[in-house]
């Protein structure tokens, strides 16, 4: 074990002022093993410079203290800091590897760096920022410090913390600074955004409005799954068993920049999942591959195996192509769904709004937690938690039951539960998920068989059954 050790100085300014300095010996680098030293000036008194160094080497023996230097926090965040979290490769689009993170995040993390960050406190010494340093720039950002002079919203000043807590926090673990300031500083909270869902009534009219849509199948797909966006583009056909109809995300196709960019892995292990598909999306399918088919044998050589994204990275098999086989432009498809909603006169909502309309209806619908379950496991959370919290306003109708009759709500839901899973177990069709789609007693009632032993993510609700009933 070394000893932190030291010495002071006497030294004449530049005009025969005389000054105290300190210099202390600290431990070697761990990782070069190269000798450092901290040194400070400027004292009047020797017994202040002694103090001062005294207090040093109590620090350092605890391991509190950190070399001075002189980088400042840009140099830091854009040198240092982004370089570590970038995907190590072009073909690494995907989530984490010590630290990394996916090409999406790395380049907002990249963005709000050089748009708020660095023009706020970007030449302060990252070993002099202060909490007060981030307290006058989050009030900078929200009186003026958006891209045009405007201040930002809630939920950017919240980003620019989180990132800027990272940093801090990486810079502590790597012995540039000795605390994290942005812990002293008042987390900015923004506002949960209020979802907007479609009534059942409201997406039967945009599936109708779509039906002759070149993309029917994969507007069809989101209504009756819950994909993401990026999970249905990225779909390839190996990941589709439409015989039995199920349905697998495997990777995601994304948008960075404007343009598409392959995910070679879905957001969180839990969005890597397979799914039961109902009988009306399964046959949307296979007419979208044998359109798909024709296209191809009329392009003849033209057509692309295995379509690039912006990165030159390919993939074959795409289920979901431009005419010509080329990738779709993730955000294309969200401007086309925003014209269907527009002409078709519906409620404005965002693409993935379709999602949340899925999964609130059919939180709605569900008699147990197992159902519970099933649905989050089939939305890709990453747990029950998960899935209540997103989509607590889709019970409100209990909270009215509870308060009117409490013992009465406690009891009678286990008891309906029971009589429809004995019910289901009853109707069950030997070797098929959906039983026989055409046998009116497997789809009348309110919910569609399916088999409790099934896999946990297959998972049908009255949502498919009222919306197949009544669309053709």
């Amino acid at each position: 074990m070394r000893f932190v050790q030291g010495s002071v100085y006497a030294y004449r300014t530049s005009r025969g002022v005389r000054r105290w300095d300190y210099v202390c010996e600290l431990s070697p680098d761990p990782a070069t093993g190269k000798r450092r030293q901290q040194r400070k000036q400027g004292f009047e008194l020797e017994r202040d410079a002694a103090k001062a160094l005294r207090d040093l080497m109590v620090q350092a023996d605890g391991g509190a203290v950190v070399p001075r230097d002189t980088v400042t926090v840009a140099q830091f965040l854009v040198d240092e800091w982004l370089p570590t979290k970038a995907p190590s490769s072009a073909t690494e689009g995907g989530r984490r590897s010590r630290g990394r993170v996916g090409v999406a995040t790395w380049q907002q993390y990249a963005g709000y760096v050089r748009a708020y960050i660095v023009p706020q406190i970007g030449g302060v010494k990252l070993q002099d920022l202060t909490a007060s340093h981030l307290e006058r720039a989050y009030t900078e950002l929200e009186r003026s410090g958006g891209r045009r002079g405007q201040g930002v919203s809630a939920k950017t000043l919240a980003n620019v913390h989180g990132i800027l807590h990272k940093a801090l926090a990486d810079a502590v673990r790597w012995d540039r600074v000795v605390r994290n300031v942005a812990d002293l500083v008042d987390p900015p909270r923004a506002a949960k955004p209020k979802t907007e869902v479609w009534t059942l009534d409201e997406l039967r009219a945009f599936i109708r409005h779509v039906e002759d849509d070149e993309l029917y199948a994969l507007w069809l797909l989101y209504a009756t799954t819950g994909l993401r966006r990026g999970e249905a583009l990225g779909l390839r056909w190996p990941d589709l068993d439409l015989a039995n109809g199920l349905t697998t995300v495997n990777q995601t196709l994304g948008a960075i920049g404007g343009k598409p960019v392959w995910k070679p892995r879905p957001k969180s292990e839990a969005s890597a999942r397979t799914l039961a598909l109902d009988p009306l999306t399964v046959r949307a399918l296979k007419a979208h591959r044998k359109q798909q088919q024709e296209l191809q044998m009329m392009a003849g050589p033209r057509w692309p195996r295995e379509p690039k994204d912006s990165r030159g990275i390919a993939r074959a098999d795409v289920v979901f192509t431009r005419p010509d086989g080329t990738l779709i432009n993730p955000e294309r498809v969200s401007k086309w769904f925003e014209r269907h909603v527009r002409l078709a006169g519906l409620p404005k909502i965002r693409l993935h709004d379709v999602r949340h309309s899925y999964a609130t209806a059919a939180l709605r619908q569900a008699t147990g937690w197992h159902e519970v379950k099933t649905l989050s496991r089939r939305l890709g959370h990453a747990s029950v938690g998960m899935t209540l919290d997103t989509y607590a306003h889709a019970l409100p109708a209990d909270d009215q039951v509870l308060g009117r009759h409490p013992c009465a709500a406690a009891v009678e839901p286990r008891c309906v539960a029971a009589r429809v899973f004995i019910d289901r177990h009853r109707r069950l069709r030997s070797g098929s998920f959906l039983g026989d789609p055409h046998d009116s007693t497997a789809w009348s009632g309110h919910r569609a068989v399916h088999e409790p032993s099934t896999t946990a993510t297959a998972m049908v609700t009255p949502y498919f059954v009222q919306l197949r009933m009544q669309v053709p």
